[in-house]
């Protein structure tokens, strides 16, 4: 699949190494624009002058550094990232946002909400295994449910991480 633009949607990893989304755009894209949102749904709760922020600032200078080396730049932006992320899409005319799974309830009711404007818009959306080894979905039970109990989940994680090619 080689799509001309992608956006690729910055969120808790703030790296340009090793980063999911941003390794599939650019494989499958022909231009990738970066984006980081700073999402007022949650940090409209949070201080002003609050040391997380100040951490994410100093992070976002940090990415945006290391992708003019690379030969991009971070676009960033202030307000609800549901309604920000489908603006910019639909303003850049992507055909595509790549992302790195969130596994927080809100979050994940949040990505459904902007795959599902995007798709209305003729967009993909794509997110991407990135901060952990194996999805909620991929170490079960023999009989495909969930444990409840610890040591034969730790167990069986340790096999399926051992069955892994390098």
């Amino acid at each position: 699949m080689n799509l001309s633009k992608s956006l690729v949607w910055f969120r808790r990893d703030l790296r340009a190494f090793d980063h999911a989304a941003l390794h599939h755009a650019l494989r499958s894209s022909q231009q990738v624009y970066c984006v980081f949102v700073y999402d007022s749904d949650i940090l409209a709760g949070l201080p002003r002058d609050d040391r997380r922020l100040r951490f994410i600032h100093a992070s976002l200078a940090s990415l945006d550094a290391e992708l003019r080396r690379l030969g991009g730049y971070l676009i960033v932006r202030h307000g609800s990232a549901r309604d920000e992320l489908v603006a910019l899409a639909q303003a850049l005319e992507v055909d595509a946002v790549h992302a790195c799974t969130d596994h927080e309830p809100l979050a994940i009711a949040r990505d459904a909400d902007v795959a599902a404007r995007l798709a209305a818009q003729g967009r993909a959306f794509h997110a991407y295994k990135d901060q952990i080894i194996f999805e909620k979905g991929e170490v079960l039970t023999l009989a495909g449910q969930p444990f409840s109990v610890f040591t034969p989940y730790k167990n069986a994680w340790l096999k399926r991480l051992a069955a892994r090619p390098e």
